[in-house]
């Protein structure tokens, strides 16, 4: 696929939807490729994602990666 046939296609999909918050997100990745200078500001609710994650470390409530791959293979398994 050429870039302009990319350009077309995801023009195409951008028109075809009413969705405000997945317009906001490619305006917003669109936005940072263009300004490359600019320091990505995060919205408040990454903001508090981030922290309860923070949080979350700090009272070690969190799986080792060999754990989490242990519970996805139980969970694949269902």
């Amino acid at each position: 696929m050429t870039v302009v046939e990319l350009k077309e296609k995801l023009i195409a999909k951008i028109k075809s939807t009413d969705n405000e918050e997945l317009l906001e997100h490619i305006a917003n990745i669109i936005d940072f490729e263009r300004n490359t200078d600019e320091v990505y500001k995060l919205s408040p609710e990454e903001i508090a994602a981030v922290n309860e994650g923070i949080e979350q470390i700090k009272n070690r409530q969190y799986l080792s990666h060999e754990e989490a791959n242990r519970q996805i293979e139980e969970w694949l398994k269902k």
